[in-house]
């Protein structure tokens, strides 16, 4: 953890700032050590790096028991219960779920940074040149690192345990914090000049609420940027996917599911080989007809990925445009621009 996160954290309890304690360092990054809030007296432990700004009993428990036994003597009472709210089932599901992902697929690939630009469209690197950033469901860190790279501050934060490979792919590069926290109770100052969210909050319990609260956290002028999975052009994976196929799926155990997951991954692959075949051997005009189209520039480990990421999130919401401008309104937000990716997903963008 860099000392300049301080200037950025609150207590998600009370917005009181908050105090460092470091049990143990490396160079001048705190490792291991205690938040404490000056006006509250929550306390909320530093991990491997990571500020853990959640109750210990929403904390990785095996975890905890290891800080605990190394650290026990050194932390507040407080905290050496496993006591704090209980998230709801179907957010357990879901930080379970993402979790597991993230740390089973942690790798930053090449076209990452592709997919990221066209995420964001129209935005481009130079956007984020000297600008502070949080990255809002930062997984593993992709989005996060790019934005890094292209000159930014940036705070990525996840309430899953996806926060361990986010750490290892950017957490020590200059300028990038990472975080675990909850969208629903955010632990931040209103200091940001960007606050984007991509692929996350159609995966919420309660996806617009989770929203607003990134909205109440933006500062006046500072601009919003969410990406939600669009209702149009989904009519297989809403009625099949949703319908049939994850009813199944949802319920497997996640390491079962990741080896189940080669199947699809293959079919996805093969059928981008013969497309790339016809493409280079000019027969695009039947290579258009073959489905799965676009894994086709793509590693066969992103559609493995691809793959668990459909069958394994325990909820996905779909919407329509008017209900994704309808969000922007009822926020209040300013210039608001929503823009179809691939006629399949929507961009919403916004000015506090």
């Amino acid at each position: 953890m860099k000392p300049g996160v301080l200037d950025i954290l609150i207590c998600p309890d009370c917005s009181g700032g908050l105090l460092a304690e470091a049990f143990s360092k490396d160079e001048n990054e705190m490792e291991n050590g205690i938040l404490s809030c000056r006006k509250c007296g929550m306390h909320f432990p530093v991990i491997s790096g990571i500020p853990r700004m959640l109750p210990p009993g929403m904390i990785n428990d095996s975890l905890m028991a290891r800080f605990l036994d190394e650290y026990g003597d050194r932390v507040p009472k407080g905290m050496l219960g496993t006591g704090g709210k209980a998230p709801g089932e179907l957010k357990r599901k879901t930080s379970e779920s993402f979790g597991f992902q993230w740390n089973a697929f942690p790798v930053i690939r090449k076209e990452h940074e592709q997919t990221f630009l066209n995420y964001i469209a129209p935005l481009k690197p130079s956007f984020f040149r000297h600008k502070l950033v949080l990255d809002a469901g930062c997984g593993f860190g992709r989005h996060t690192y790019f934005s890094a790279k292209w000159g930014a501050e940036v705070v990525g934060f996840d309430l899953s345990d996806a926060v361990e490979a986010a750490y290892r792919n950017c957490g020590r590069m200059p300028g990038v914090h990472i975080v675990q926290g909850d969208i629903y109770n955010l632990p931040f100052r209103r200091k940001f000049d960007f606050i984007m969210s991509i692929g996350v909050i159609h995966h919420l319990p309660k996806p617009k609420q989770g929203f607003m609260r990134l909205v109440g956290l933006a500062r006046k002028d500072s601009d919003l940027f969410v990406w939600l999975y669009g209702r149009e052009g989904r009519w297989f994976k809403i009625h099949v996917v949703e319908g049939i196929i994850r009813r199944a799926t949802t319920r497997m155990p996640h390491r079962l599911l990741y080896y189940l997951c080669y199947v699809p991954a293959s079919i996805y692959h093969f059928t981008n080989m013969v497309y790339n075949f016809l493409n280079g051997h000019g027969a695009s005009g039947i290579a258009r007809y073959l489905p799965f189209k676009d894994w086709a520039k793509f590693a066969f480990k992103s559609k493995h990925q691809d793959a668990f990421d459909l069958l394994a999130t325990p909820v996905n919401n779909y919407y329509t445009r008017e209900e994704v401008l309808r969000w922007g309104r009822d926020a209040r937000l300013r210039d608001i621009k929503v823009t179809s990716l691939d006629g399949k997903s929507w961009r919403l963008f916004g000015k506090k």
